[in-house]
């Protein structure tokens, strides 16, 4: 739908009309829970925008969601884009708070998007969605707004993950998988030192997913690693279950992550999972895999050799993670997605 579309739809439309941004769909983990949230029953009668993000502070993005909810319609987003004026009529999905602690998030353009425009549309919004209680905690203490309008809706794990149906890639070694972006708050150079220091790499390697940066790549080479860390530079969907399945382990041992998915895929393929003690990594393992301090490179190092080590820690990991894994689904997520919106379309 074109911008004139969206004009002459907020236009003629009555307190019932309903905007889903759909923009996100190509955007990572938003786009995930974008594709899978459209699907809900509520999203998959509503009016959808079309299109691309731009950068924070956009002109067009803020005039189109201003002009959706002052012309009386509904801007539902499944990310955390906001209308420049606050509405009541606005209901955003804030996934994490990352801003608040890294300076990368920390650009005049991204404090002042989210420190007013995010900020004031969170309070005015009947409702707020995110997708872990610890951003939920989080939201109320940044907006000042009750924890009560703000709606846990978790993200799920796909169909494709369950074990029976995956079956592992072949490689000439075993590995441990980082599934993820080279973001300074993936800590990709503790676990790399981490990994390098365990003394493991004459037995397993270390398969990252995505490309490394200039200074990752540099300590690599200083650690004399460079044949055993190998960068995968990106790995289709259709492979992804594969990739997990074929591991060891899957590590993911990042400083922040609002809820953090490869933890529950890796379970539902029937991979053992080392994480992080803090933030929301704990809350969505469940206590079904080995925590870890991520900003200890010994305490990261002993989980890899623990998991290495030690065949009942991982029977017991797989065990555990199954069944955690099997308590989240979209379509459950969708459910609270509708419980929730259903009320606030319906007055």
């Amino acid at each position: 739908m074109k911008i004139r579309d969206y004009i002459f739809n907020s236009l003629l439309g009555k307190s019932g009309v309903v905007f889903y941004d759909s923009r996100w769909l190509d955007s990572g983990g938003i786009g995930r829970f974008c594709k899978e949230i459209m699907a809900s029953k509520v999203t998959a009668d509503t009016k959808k925008i079309e299109g691309s993000l731009s950068q924070a502070l956009s002109v067009k993005d803020l005039f189109l969601s201003s002009f959706i909810t002052v012309n009386g319609a509904y801007f539902i987003s499944p990310g955390y884009n906001a209308p420049l004026f606050p509405c009541s009529k606005a209901i955003i999905t804030v996934h994490d708070l990352m801003h608040l602690y890294f300076s990368e998030y920390q650009s005049i353009k991204n404090k002042l998007y989210y420190d007013i425009i995010v900020k004031r549309t969170v309070t005015s919004a009947p409702l707020v969605f995110t997708v872990s209680d610890f951003t939920r905690q989080e939201i109320s203490r940044w907006a000042k707004i009750s924890i009560d309008k703000i709606i846990v809706v978790p993200n799920g794990v796909d169909h494709k993950f369950y074990h029976e149906a995956v079956l592992p890639i072949v490689r000439d070694r075993p590995y441990f998988l980082y599934v993820g972006n080279n973001k300074s708050h993936k800590n990709l150079k503790r676990l790399v030192s981490a990994y390098a220091s365990s003394g493991l790499s004459t037995e397993v390697d270390l398969l990252i997913s995505c490309k490394p940066t200039p200074e990752l790549s540099l300590l690599i080479a200083e650690l004399d690693m460079t044949e055993r860390v190998v960068f995968l530079c990106g790995v289709e969907e259709s492979d992804l279950p594969s990739y997990y399945k074929g591991a060891v382990a899957t590590v993911v041992v990042s400083l922040y992550e609002g809820f953090c998915l490869p933890i529950l895929e890796s379970m539902a393929v029937g991979t053992p999972v080392i994480t992080s003690n803090v933030t929301a990594m704990p809350e969505t393992a469940g206590g079904a895999a080995l925590l870890v301090d991520p900003y200890d490179i010994n305490s990261i190092r002993d989980g890899l050799v623990d998991i290495w080590q030690q065949k009942l820690v991982r029977i017991n990991l797989v065990e555990l993670g199954l069944k955690r894994a099997q308590m989240f689904s979209w379509e459950r997520s969708r459910e609270i997605w509708d419980d929730a919106l259903i009320p606030i379309l319906e007055k």
